[in-house]
């Protein structure tokens, strides 16, 4: 009898996570199609069938989930225009498909177990891209074949896998105890060095990339707020209607995340490119032809005020979050022998950190959005994790020298009193 509830119980679970992602797929598509026929209505060259209308919304929903758009050479509007590759994702868009994740994990949350849920999403979410590949291929336009199988439904899957593994309110599912149990067992064999370094330095490192991003942001909105005359300019020598303002808008929106991060890499020092051979730095700004996106009227053009005042931001913010990580550095005041072995293998722990998770962000901002020189968009992530790394990683040292100086013993772990 339990063994025939179990089934039951794990077909419902199964149940419950396909239709939510199938209700998920339906939404989110008629939505862009509503949006696609409005702008078709208003903006509509005469000889442009709706049909391609649909297209080019199925082939958003694909860059929604960080899916490469190929398009072949072909003339706009009487230009010839080489082939190339959009490749950038929409940051924010990204997000919103790993709310959409979060909704379906709530769903399952109360499951004895997770995974029949997790298999008919993705099941579910899987479907759904291979029947859209081809409503969004056209003979000069398609998504990547291979991006588009797999992008959409890892990500979405990988969404509720982590809400339903890490999130509250998820009750004791056989996942989320084998996870717990797994944890604790690591945490009770671990090296001591690195289970002494990794807590302080984690948060840490996380710290300063949180930081620079929250600088960032209040940098770019005070950047388009002072340089607000270029900006209307710009979406008036667009020559759009209402409706095509808004799709303007809020393609700008969904891309502002990606901006963002470009502002941090700004404060380092690297910069951002807006095509091969152009630099937007804090030491100055080379630009060439850029897209007429109102956004880009905030950059800061050639030598800016701040100039090179504006790298003490990750130095300052090494030092304030390696000092305020004293508070989770009592295992390694008890383990190291030495304050100089203690702070070199923080203020190193910390640099790692922040130079990894930029370096990740990096790469998951940039990418082409357009023929020839504007393939190439956004930073060099390499670059940038170097960068941070040497700003990093010599403050949080010196810092250290407070946070986790071994002074005292510190209380011995439970783990080890047994």
């Amino acid at each position: 009898m339990a063994k025939r509830e179990g089934g039951t119980t794990r077909r419902l679970t199964l149940l419950v996570g396909a239709l939510d992602a199938l209700f998920i797929v339906a939404l989110t598509f008629v939505v862009l199609i509503a949006l696609g026929t409005a702008v078709w209505l208003v903006e509509n060259d005469p000889d442009i069938p709706w049909v391609m209308s649909l297209q080019t919304m199925a082939n958003f929903w694909f860059v929604a989930h960080g899916v490469s758009i190929h398009v072949l050479a072909q003339d706009l509007v009487g230009i010839p225009v080489p082939e190339f590759t959009f490749s950038l994702a929409p940051i924010l868009l990204l997000g919103v498909v790993y709310l959409f994740g979060r909704r379906t994990a709530k769903k399952l949350a109360l499951a004895g177990e997770f995974w029949p849920g997790w298999l008919g999403a993705f099941a579910v979410y899987l479907i759904a891209s291979i029947v859209l590949t081809p409503i969004a291929s056209a003979p000069t336009v398609h998504p990547d074949s291979s991006q588009a199988a797999a992008f959409p439904a890892m990500l979405y899957l990988a969404s509720i896998v982590v809400t339903n593994l890490f999130g509250k309110g998820s009750g004791d599912a056989l996942e989320r105890v084998w996870l717990k149990n797994f944890v604790e067992r690591q945490s009770q064999s671990a090296n001591w060095f690195f289970a002494s370094l990794s807590s302080p330095a984690l948060r840490a490192g996380t710290g300063v990339v949180v930081g620079l991003l929250g600088v960032s942001a209040l940098w770019l909105g005070l950047s388009l707020a002072f340089n607000w005359i270029p900006v209307i300019r710009l979406y008036e020598g667009l020559q759009v209607s209402a409706i095509g303002g808004i799709v303007v808008t809020l393609g700008q929106l969904f891309v502002l995340p990606n901006l963002i991060i470009f502002g941090a890499a700004w404060f380092t020092g690297v910069g951002f490119s807006i095509g091969t051979g152009s630099s937007v730095s804090p030491i100055g700004t080379e630009l060439g032809p850029i897209p007429a996106l109102p956004i880009f009227g905030g950059l800061p053009i050639g030598d800016t005020f701040i100039g090179l005042a504006a790298i003490v931001v990750p130095v300052v913010l090494a030092l304030v979050c390696t000092l305020w990580v004293k508070s989770h550095t009592k295992q390694i005041r008890f383990n190291f022998a030495s304050p100089l072995t203690a702070a070199l293998s923080l203020g190193l722990g910390v640099g790692i950190v922040a130079a990894v998770e930029s370096g990740v962000l990096a790469m998951l901002a940039s990418g082409g959005i357009g023929p020839g020189r504007l393939a190439t968009f956004g930073i060099n992530p390499w670059m940038l994790a170097l960068v941070v790394f040497v700003e990093v990683a010599p403050v949080s040292f010196l810092a250290a020298f407070y946070s986790a100086r071994p002074e005292k013993a510190a209380p011995i772990p439970d783990y080890l009193k047994r």
